[in-house]
């Protein structure tokens, strides 16, 4: 067995999995499912009261717009439970600014981020709506890019190499093949005699159609473009092998089946040049000292400026501060723009504007709260006996017979019968590691990175069982469980404080989402 294979699998085990009862478990709240029925007609029509505050139709569906993915999917399943989370949000927001938390620099910071980012979108998604693109224009972009609306045909031969000797030799071969056709050899007498593209040339050398937007190599579209109908190239090379084409035709897409794409491409390349133009004109500089538009930012400002953004954006821009204040810079005019054309006053954005700062708040004010919560000795001593199993350390032995499954189970009928586990383990092992052990493998702790599979039966078995024949990844497994080690209560004191100040947090959250009031209004 490689356990140690299996651990850089890094499959966690769900912490619902963690503990059966007690400080690892939350009770899940029954979802009330039930839908809302919107008519498009009636967009002032009350489909809900949440926390006394009617909702219309149109409220719902802006709604609904300004949340992310995965609350979307939720506010199909049930509209009340989406409600409740809005109000939840708000409750938890106004906790937040009652106990003065926006004004803490990082999360100061944090919140003017996800400000100017959301309001820089709005801007750029507003500008390329506006954008007017005549029918005019679209025929002329049409006509100066046919090549992109364009698929051209062309037959091909092929001799691949794996060496520089194969090289060689295919290359000198493809000259001797062009000078044949240069001498007016037939291209397809030519296919069926050298090309060892056996597809094509079993269509006498047809490969199909060639495009601009193909994700091939570009000399073989420059190639294919180049060449005119019935001629052939040079001989090229591609790291497998050498070809020379033929052009046996090209068509040309119909205006009227691109007008509508053409019309999409000019908005965003004028609005990508809109933008660019504007984030040019942010001023940084370094020296002496980083500035941005005239104003000095220390590095203080610069590493919380990074601690505000996603972990990706931060880390591209980490080692480039001058794009990262152009950045801060360009959002910031765009905010100023948007705020100007009253974008943050405008549905969908202002729902949108709302949620993301109350999703910052909550988080914020959760974690605040967790911090807070006074876990006492006794508490932490009842924890660590009602969950003694779970934060035991298991010492195991294993027998690891590969992916023979009758062979596990043999196995463990010989052990059932009498036989000794670890004669099993010499006998049938394949793992090196414990078989030289005597199949001794730990101790392991249950949030050890390994298999789910081997935590799930190791935990249930008791002490002196075997387990049944197990299947992961790489083959069957006997589990064996010799005993379980007391950390005593010290050991894990600070791992069973800080989940139990996670437990009474989530209470705390669950009794505030508890006092929103929804109420879904009956279709007349």
């Amino acid at each position: 067995m490689r356990f140690s294979t299996l651990k850089k699998m890094k499959i966690r085990l769900a912490a619902a999995f963690l503990i059966v009862g007690g400080v690892f478990s939350q009770p899940i709240r029954p979802q009330e499912s039930r839908q809302i029925e919107i008519d498009p007609s009636r967009p002032r029509e009350v489909v809900a009261t949440l926390d006394g505050q009617d909702i219309t139709a149109e409220e719902f569906q802006q709604l609904i717009i300004a949340m992310d993915p995965k609350a979307k999917e939720a506010a199909r399943n049930s509209a009340p439970e989406m409600l409740r989370y809005v109000g939840w949000l708000r409750r938890m927001g106004a906790e937040a600014e009652k106990r003065g938390l926006p004004a803490q620099s990082l999360l100061k910071l944090q919140l003017e981020m996800t400000r100017i980012q959301l309001l820089s979108n709005a801007l750029i998604q507003q500008h390329e709506m506006e954008e007017v693109v005549t029918p005019f224009e679209q025929r002329g972009y049409y006509q100066a890019n046919l090549a992109s609306y364009s698929a051209v045909n062309v037959k091909l031969i092929y001799l691949p190499f794996t060496n520089e000797t194969e090289e060689l030799q295919a290359k000198r071969r493809m000259e001797e093949i062009h000078k044949k056709l240069q001498g007016g050899a037939p291209f397809v007498a030519m296919v069926k005699e050298y090309s060892k593209h056996a597809e094509s040339r079993e269509k006498d050398g047809d490969y199909g159609e060639i495009r601009m937007a193909d994700e091939i190599p570009q000399i073989v579209k420059d190639v294919a473009f180049g060449l005119k109908d019935g001629a052939y190239c040079p001989p090229f090379r591609l790291p497998n092998g050498y070809y020379i084409f033929q052009r046996t035709g090209v068509k040309v897409d119909a205006y009227e089946k691109v007008k509508d794409p053409i019309f999409t491409e000019i908005k965003q390349k004028r609005n990508l040049e809109w933008v660019e133009k504007h984030r040019k004109e942010v001023v940084v500089t370094m020296k002496p000292k980083p500035m941005l538009e005239g104003q000095p930012v220390s590095p203080a400002e610069i590493e919380a400026y990074l601690g505000a953004m996603d972990e990706k954006l931060r880390s591209n821009l980490r080692d480039n501060p001058v794009e990262m204040l152009r950045g801060i810079g360009f959002m910031r005019r765009m905010t100023k723009i948007a705020v100007e054309q009253k974008l943050d006053q405008t549905p969908p954005f202002r729902q949108q504007l709302e949620l993301t700062r109350l999703q910052a708040l909550s988080n914020a004010l959760m974690q605040a709260e967790e911090k807070l919560m006074q876990v006492s000795d006794s508490e932490v001593k009842k924890a660590y006996a009602e969950n003694l199993k779970y934060v035991s350390l298991a010492r195991v032995k294993i027998v690891y017979v590969a992916d023979d499954e009758a062979l596990a189970k043999e196995i463990r009928a010989k052990i059932q019968s009498g036989a000794d586990f670890a004669e099993m383990v010499k006998q049938y092992s394949k793992d090196p590691v414990s078989k030289a052990k005597n199949g001794d493998y730990g101790p392991l702790k249950i949030t050890d990175d390994f298999p789910a599979a081997a935590k799930k039966v190791i935990w249930e078995l008791n002490v002196g069982d075997v387990s049944a024949p197990v299947q992961l990844p790489n083959g069957y497994y006997l589990f064996k469980l010799m005993g379980l080690d007391e950390p005593g209560v010290e050991k894990v004191r600070e791992e069973l404080t800080k989940r139990l100040r996670a437990a009474k947090s989530r209470d705390w959250m669950n009794s505030m989402r508890a006092q929103v009031q929804v109420k879904m209004a009956e279709r007349k």
